[in-house]
């Protein structure tokens, strides 16, 4: 059905009322409550980047450390991700969102006044736990709430606004960090986070009949009766799954671990660089990610393609981490475009998610795509402290060089060849073969 006709569909199933400015100025209120929590997520999934030095100096930590304490979100949160959604579907979206809201609140302001590492540490697990409802709350309140064929184009706005929070944990974090301390500025985004949440909890509902409106959507047909662990089975099956699914480390992956944490010391400790300085490139490299997703997004609605986008995310990586660990650059135009290119692989997340929604049956897409997120933050999660570990062993009285780095930088070049070779087996799922789940089942 093309989009007029399913346009015309929607119309008929949803009435007029949510045409109204009522139900737009609703929508548009809970939205962006729900998009602020998640870009207050952004911000603590990136900012150990900008305030490893400030955190490190005064705890003492050694590069294994800071990489443990960078990953224990991406921990929490990649191992929250399928129990979330399962509680979110039996106790809606506002209920879950706001608990996760307030553990969000909770962790920040922990880590603002945490006396020692191991207390430092409780802090970003306990916003990985909260995010993780956020996220996955989100999604399902985009599903509800808008139309089909809205998906594409409301997912590049959540993804494009999100990344907000990254940007801000690294140009104006670094600004920040020379007129207040990191516990203050951690403790102001843990208060925002509380407001947010309470406004929330009063504005958010899980569905629009809550508010007295029609049903956006029609009903999903119901499933075949298959079992949870059933369908998690038939879904863990498929080779297209796992080839998005290893695409998306090799990018996503790979980008969240550098600019979340190794992106800036990289350029402090080899290139005397002070934090505002080196945190420009990785700001610079989320604003590339964020404007991309939006236009990868837009651009492969209409080329009618998903693949070739894939496909061109993963050599975008495969350039920029080969460029990193090989070539002679400094920092200046050389170091940015190498920035950028690792960047604006990370949009390949927008189109690798459509894919594995399109390749499936509604019934079990919310579960295929929680294991392709699944895969990215793992990947961030094993990258960091590795990475660190590489540092220490290497790193001579714990100066670290540009040759030290080089090795590390090897971890994610060799993610970003696999992830290119798994995007090759990647099917398109638009234009004339839009039907990829008869014929992409493992044996």
């Amino acid at each position: 059905m093309g989009h007029d006709g399913e346009r015309a569909a929607v119309n008929t199933v949803v009435g007029r009322d949510h045409r109204s400015g009522r139900f737009r100025w609703v929508r548009a209120v809970s939205l962006g409550l729900l998009l602020a929590l998640f870009t207050i997520g952004f911000f603590q999934r990136f900012s150990p980047a900008t305030f490893s030095a400030p955190i490190g100096a005064e705890f003492g930590l050694s590069a294994a450390q800071l990489g443990v304490f960078a990953a224990a979100n991406f921990w929490v949160y990649t191992a929250m991700q399928v129990p979330v959604g399962v509680l979110i579907d039996r106790y809606g979206t506002r209920l879950v969102v706001c608990a996760g809201g307030a553990v969000t609140a909770l962790g920040t302001l922990v880590l603002g006044i945490a006396p020692g590492y191991g207390v430092v540490l409780l802090g970003p697990m306990l916003v990985g736990l909260g995010t993780s409802g956020i996220f996955v709350g989100l999604m399902k309140f985009n599903a509800t709430w808008f139309p089909a064929y809205r998906y594409g184009l409301v997912t590049g706005i959540t993804m494009f606004v999100g990344n907000l929070g990254s940007i801000l944990a690294e140009g104006p974090s670094a600004g920040l960090l020379s007129v207040l301390s990191w516990r203050s500025i951690f403790l102001s985004v843990g208060v925002v986070s509380v407001v947010v949440t309470v406004a929330a909890w009063f504005t958010v509902r899980d569905t629009p009949e809550d508010c007295g409106f029609a049903r956006v959507v029609a009903p999903a047909p119901s499933g075949d009766g298959s079992s949870g662990a059933g369908v998690l089975r038939d879904v863990v099956r498929s080779r297209q799954l796992w080839a998005v699914f290893f695409a998306v480390v090799g990018t996503n992956g790979t980008f969240y671990a550098f600019s979340g944490l190794w992106g800036v010391p990289m350029l402090r400790d080899s290139f005397d660089l002070d934090n505002r300085s080196a945190a420009l490139y990785t700001t610079v490299a989320l604003a590339v990610y964020g404007v991309g997703n939006l236009a990868v997004g837009f651009v492969s609605d209409r080329m009618g393609r998903r693949r070739p986008l894939i496909l061109a995310c993963s050599v975008s990586a495969l350039l920029g981490w080969a460029g990193l660990v090989w070539a002679p650059w400094e920092p200046g135009i050389s170091a940015m475009v190498l920035y950028v290119l690792v960047g604006l692989a990370g949009s390949q997340v927008v189109v690798g998610f459509a894919a594995v929604k399109e390749s499936f049956p509604p019934a079990v897409a919310a579960t295929a795509l929680g294991v392709v997120n699944v895969g990215a933050f793992f990947a961030s999660g094993l990258i960091q402290p590795v990475f660190g570990a590489v540092l220490d062993v290497l790193a001579e009285d714990s100066a670290r060089a540009l040759g030290d780095y080089r090795v590390a930088l090897g971890i994610p070049l060799v993610l970003a060849v696999v992830g290119f070779v798994f995007s090759l087996r990647v099917r398109e799922t638009l234009g004339p073969r839009v039907d990829v789940r008869e014929t992409d089942t493992i044996a």
